[in-house]
C-alpha cells in the first residue's frame, strides 16, 4: 500500500509528507455504503426515520480542519490498510517507518470517529472485525484515489511509502536494478522492499497483499490478479563439452534423456512447459537433479553433471568461453513469457505506473 499526499497550489514545491486530501468526493464509497445499508435495513423491517444513516455512519463527525475527511485522513486510512495486510501494529510500524504507538493512535482515532472496532484484538494476530472487512475495500479506494490526484497534479514528491516488490531470479539478476533506478528518478520519496522467489509463492503474496507487485513467469490464471506482459525469454538446451554430446545432428526429446537432466523444481512456472515438451514426444521427463534456482542449475550444468534448459542471453559468455555448448533440438523449446502482476482491484496509481515502466525497461523481446 502506497501513501499519497496532495499539495495545494501554493506549496507544490514542498514535500507533501503530512498533507492530506481534502476533496469530499473521495468519500463517495462510504456515502453509497450508508445508503445501501439503510435500504437493506428498511427492507428487513428495522424502523428508521427517512434519510437516517446507519448507526456507525451517523456518528461520523463533519469534516473539520485541513486534511480531514469525515473525521479521518488519508494517512490514517493508509495505516488501516497496512495493518490489515501485515496483521500487527509492529509490522505496520516497521513498514511505514513510524512508531508502534503512532500506528495504534491512528487506528484508535479512526475507531473513535466511526464508533466501530476495526480489528478483533482477541487473537495473537490482529484480524479484521466484520465492520473492518466491510470498510477495507473502500479505504483502499480512497487511498488509491488520493494517490491518483497526486499523479494528476504532477507531484512526484507527494508519492511516499514502501513499494513491496517480488521478483524472479532471472529478472533480479539482469534488469531489475535499472527499473529501481528509473522508479527512484521519478518518485524519489518511495522506498523499496524486494523479495526474491519462485513464481507460485510470489503470486500468493501478491494476492494476500503482502506484496504490491511481482515480476514473474506466466501464465497467470487467477482472476484476482492482473498481468502486464514483460516480453518473452528464449530457453535452449545446453551442456558442458565434457559430456561429449554430438553436435553435428539435431537432437529429439528421446535423444536428450540418454544423459542426466538438470531440471527445475515443480514450483517453477517453467516445469509444466518442460514436462509438456517431453510429453508431446511421448517421453517421460524425469530429471536426475531438480533445482529451485536457475543460477544453481546453470552451475551444475557447467560442471558437467547433466544437460538442462538455460536462458540463451544469460550464458553467452560461457558459450563463447567454451564452458557450455548449445544443443540443436527439434522441436525447439517455446519461448516463455514474463509478466508484472498486481491485484486486479488495486487502485494504486504507482503500482500501475511501475508495471508499465517495467514493460518499457524489460530486456525481453515483446514479439
Amino acid at each position: 500500500m502506497i501513501e499519497a499526499a496532495v499539495c495545494g497550489a501554493s506549496g507544490r514545491k514542498k514535500r507533501a509528507r503530512d498533507t492530506y486530501v481534502t476533496a469530499m468526493d473521495v468519500a463517495a464509497p462510504l456515502r453509497a455504503a450508508a445508503r445501501q445499508r439503510q435500504a437493506r435495513s428498511e427492507a428487513g423491517g428495522t424502523t428508521r426515520r427517512a434519510g437516517q444513516a446507519p448507526p456507525y455512519f451517523s456518528r461520523l463527525p463533519l469534516p473539520r480542519g485541513p486534511g480531514t475527511l469525515a473525521g479521518m485522513n488519508i494517512r490514517q486510512l493508509a495505516t488501516f490498510c497496512r495493518v490489515a495486510e501485515v496483521g500487527s501494529f509492529a509490522a505496520a510500524a516497521k513498514a511505514l517507518h513510524a512508531t508502534q504507538s503512532t500506528i495504534s493512535t491512528r487506528i484508535r482515532e479512526l475507531e473513535t470517529a466511526w464508533g466501530v472496532e476495526l480489528f478483533d484484538r482477541s487473537h495473537h494476530r490482529l484480524q479484521l472485525s466484520a465492520k473492518g472487512q466491510e470498510i477495507l475495500p473502500w479505504a483502499r479506494q480512497i487511498v488509491g484515489l488520493s494517490e491518483r490526484i497526486s499523479f494528476h497534479l504532477g507531484e512526484p514528491d507527494a508519492i511516499t511509502g514502501l513499494l513491496r516488490i517480488g521478483c524472479a531470479g532471472r529478472i533480479a539478476h539482469t534488469w531489475l536494478p535499472r527499473l529501481i533506478a528509473a522508479i527512484r528518478a521519478r518518485y524519489s520519496q518511495v522506498r523499496f522492499d524486494i523479495v526474491l522467489g519462485l513464481t507460485a509463492p510470489l503470486l500468493q503474496k501478491v494476492k494476500s497483499g503482502e506484496l504490491d507487485i511481482a515480476f514473474a513467469g506466466a501464465p497467470i490464471t487467477d482472476p484476482a490478479l492482473e498481468a502486464v506482459s514483460l516480453g518473452y525469454d528464449e530457453f535452449v538446451w545446453m551442456a558442458s563439452p565434457e559430456l561429449d554430446i554430438p553436435l553435428e545432428r539435431t537432437l529429439a526429446p528421446a535423444d536428450l534423456v540418454r544423459w542426466p537432466i538438470v531440471g527445475l523444481s515443480q514450483a517453477s512456472p517453467h516445469h509444466p512447459a518442460i514436462a509438456q515438451w517431453f510429453g508431446a514426444a511421448n517421453v517421460e521427463y524425469d530429471p536426475v537433479i531438480s533445482c529451485s534456482d536457475m543460477g544453481m542449475a546453470a552451475k551444475l550444468i557447467t560442471a558437467g553433471l547433466g544437460i538442462g534448459l538455460l536462458h540463451r542471453s544469460s550464458h553467452r559468455n560461457e558459450v563463447l568461453a567454451g564452458l557450455l555448448t548449445v544443443l540443436d533440438t527439434s522441436p525447439t523449446f517455446p519461448r516463455l513469457e514474463f509478466v508484472a502482476v498486481h491485484q486486479r482491484n488495486n487502485s494504486s496509481a504507482l503500482v500501475t505506473a511501475v508495471a508499465l515502466l517495467a514493460a518499457e525497461i524489460s530486456e525481453f523481446p515483446h514479439a
